[in-house]
């Protein structure tokens, strides 16, 4: 595959059968189609009072609690606040916070959520999270965090002289994809009239704060009808140039002047609400040692918003409802809730795919969760409330689900933790603090861990696994049954690993995520790649320290099973759909699927691996498909790279080249004339960064190409 820039005269331009018992006696019982919540309401409880202020906080807590996780916990306990946003803060480390506070918890790696009130409802979207709170009866709201990718770091950019478009472009390629999958995720919410907050560590700076400077990731968040609470409550603030010193009001990139070695200082932490929905912030303020805990315990400081809401006003009968009326893009897992009528007891809730659809369920919680509905399908919905007068009959509301195709998840580790780089699946330590225990994370330094292809990868280092409940458990959130069949019968399984030592026995998944039975998938002794249920490769394909990419393609409703190495075929064999190596999906209760384990009691069948990328389709890939992949990348697999930026200056004599690393070699080219077009060579391929050229007096125009 080639990729092109072009760059003219502006910058800105077991050999051993391993047989399983058959998956239906360990397959758990299905979940039916829909998954209904119940909560049943303590009269004291009805009775209630609806929250009137609320405090929000963005903390990221460095790394699971900086200098001390007491002190984070001290910071959010005397702020007051009441939802709290955490970035840097895995699973373990948000328990004990919400432990400590009493609070509700959402745990996540890197992005957990903690509320005084209770969690009603969870989304996954990428790595980021969303929560819907109940504050009082009938009085909800929505909550999402997020933590944008740390590098390329923008305003480090901008004091080195880069120009404008340089900094947008690689902000669209690094913080925007991720960012633009959550507002999506969020549109739903944000189209109902119930508040919405969006807090995090955006690693980017607002365009509030810059004369000129239109960051990328603050404008699509305005443009979403998310208002920025600190600057409101605060403005007017000065704007950038000059450079902001790091006490500076509102700065929270970062108090500790030791952790900033080009001395750049910004707000790069927000809380940000939806306009027009009874949110009105009346305060906010970053947080530090100056008027919070001291020492400081993070390389942040907090923010905290202070907000007055005006509870919702329940009419005779059901309203405001959630998936707004109308509503587009709404998930196919939705969470229905509505404000109660004033007098309602219990309610009817109705739904289907005519109006005004069946009965659902009965029931006195104001919410229900669904799941297994159709992309791109209108759904039609509505509650009918009994009172001590009498059944008052809803509107009728409707949705559309969002449309969906092939589902795509991977991980690359390039952020350190199980947060997925593709995608909205989940990757879980199947024991919780026993495998997180036994896991590390880091980059290959090209001596211990060899690089790939000569580059630095991120990866995940786990042990020879010995304990039954050890590895890692993958949930497929959006991959519904395919195939014809109950479960996942088509789909690419993908594995870019290194064995270190000498090669072993290493299980790549097992189809029983609860490790009931053997692994499906195996190195064996020999270097050899297979399972005695399909079959086995040659042997010695795979070499002990060294990068390998090995696919699993499975068409189980054709009968078909291939495995790949490094791009190409090493065996075809055959398995039945609905059989051992079909997947759970999104119907099925709990995760999809075990990682780097196996429940064979005869011996200890796993080897020590370093993983630098994992990636899941559910869709049969072609063996075109998987050649164009080829090895191993430290990208990942089928990560997009970031698009080259090629940018241009002018010397008295020469042509000054600069463009951005990329993944292999890139060929430097120019022409004189775009009507008559040669391209000439300029060189050879290169993994230089810049080029001194000649100039002509007639001009001339580049480009990049780069062999991938």
């Amino acid at each position: 595959m080639i990729k092109t820039y072009d760059c003219f005269t502006d910058p800105a331009a077991a050999d051993f059968v391993r047989l399983d018992p058959a998956p239906a006696a360990f397959r758990l019982l299905r979940r039916c189609a829909f998954i209904l919540a119940f909560a049943f309401v303590m009269a004291g409880a009805l009775a209630a009072a609806p929250v009137t202020q609320l405090k929000v906080m963005s903390f990221n807590i460095w790394v699971n609690g900086g200098h001390s996780l007491s002190n984070c916990i001290e910071a959010i306990r005397v702020s007051g606040a009441d939802l709290v946003g955490l970035q840097e803060c895995n699973e373990a480390t948000a328990r004990v916070i919400a432990t400590n506070l009493g609070f509700h918890v959402l745990p996540a790696s890197g992005r957990s959520i903690v509320s005084r009130y209770p969690i009603i409802a969870s989304q996954n979207i990428g790595s980021s999270r969303g929560a819907t709170i109940e504050l009082a009866p009938g009085q909800r709201v929505h909550f999402f965090n997020c933590h944008l990718t740390a590098y390329p770091y923008g305003p480090y950019d901008l004091k080195q002289g880069r120009s404008q478009s340089f900094i947008i472009q690689q902000e669209h390629q690094t913080r925007m994809p991720a960012l633009n999958q959550l507002l999506a995720a969020m549109q739903p919410f944000l189209a109902g009239s119930e508040p919405c907050f969006l807090v995090g560590d955006f690693n980017a700076p607002s365009h509030l704060d810059y004369a000129g400077f239109p960051w990328p990731t603050s404008l699509v968040v305005a443009e979403a009808g998310l208002g920025d609470s600190y600057h409101e409550v605060n403005s007017p603030n000065r704007t950038f140039p000059p450079a902001f010193a790091f006490n500076e009001p509102g700065i929270t990139w970062t108090p500790k002047t030791d952790q900033e070695p080009e001395g750049v200082y910004d707000r790069i932490d927000f809380v940000h609400y939806s306009k027009g929905d009874g949110a009105t912030p009346t305060h906010s303020v970053e947080l530090d040692e100056r008027n919070s805990v001291n020492p400081w315990p993070s390389d942040h400081r907090a923010v905290l918003t202070t907000f007055a809401l005006v509870p919702p006003t329940p009419r005779e009968r059901a309203s405001l409802p959630s998936p707004a009326h109308l509503a587009t893009n709404v998930t196919l897992t939705p969470f229905l809730s509505w404000l109660p009528g004033s007098n309602a007891t219990s309610h009817a809730v109705y739904f289907g795919t005519n109006s005004p659809g069946a009965l659902l369920t009965g029931t006195t919680a104001a919410y229900v969760a669904l799941s297994n509905l159709l992309p791109g399908k209108v759904y039609y919905w509505r509650v009918d409330e009994f009172t001590p007068s009498g059944t008052v009959t809803g509107e009728v509301w409707s949705f559309t689900t969002k449309l969906t195709s092939a589902v795509v998840y991977e991980w690359n580790f390039a952020a350190g933790d199980l947060s997925p780089a593709l995608g909205n699946g989940i990757l879980t330590y199947a024991d919780g603090t026993v495998t997180s225990n036994l896991t590390t994370f880091g980059v290959t330094d090209g001596v211990s861990v060899p690089h790939i292809g000569g580059r630095p990868a991120g990866y995940l280092h786990a042990p020879a696994f010995t304990g039954a409940g050890n590895g890692y458990q993958v949930t497929f959130t959006a991959s519904g049954p395919n195939g014809g069949g109950t479960f996942i019968n088509q789909y690419t399984m993908i594995f870019d690993f290194l064995l270190p030592g000498t090669v072993g026995w290493l299980p790549f998944f097992n189809t029983n995520p609860g490790n009931a039975n053997d692994a499906d998938f195996y190195v064996n002794a020999t270097g050899a790649l297979g399972i005695g249920a399909i079959g086995y490769s040659a042997s010695g394909l795979i070499s002990a320290n060294t990068w390998h990419r090995v696919a699993f393609v499975a068409d189980l409703a054709a009968g078909t099973v291939a495995y790949y190495l490094d791009g190409q075929p090493v065996f075809n064999g055959s398995a039945s759909p609905d059989g051992r190596h079909s997947l759970y999906s999104n119907l099925d209760a709990g995760p999809d699927l075990l990682l780097f384990n196996e429940g064979d009691g005869s011996g200890v069948y796993t080897h020590e691996l370093y993983l630098s990328s994992f990636c899941f389709t559910d869709r049969t890939m072609s063996a075109a498909e998987i050649l164009a992949l080829g090895g191993p990348r430290a990208r990942g697999v089928l990560v997009p790279p970031p698009a080259r930026q090629l940018s241009i200056g002018l010397q008295a004599s020469n042509v000054v080249l600069y463009w951005s690393a990329g993944d292999g070699l890139v060929q430097l080219q120019q022409t004189g004339s775009l009507t008559n077009l040669v391209w000439e060579n300029l060189g050879q391929p290169t993994n230089a960064t810049n080029a001194l050229v000649p100039r002509e007096l007639e001009g001339g125009f580049f480009r990049l190409r780069e062999q991938l």
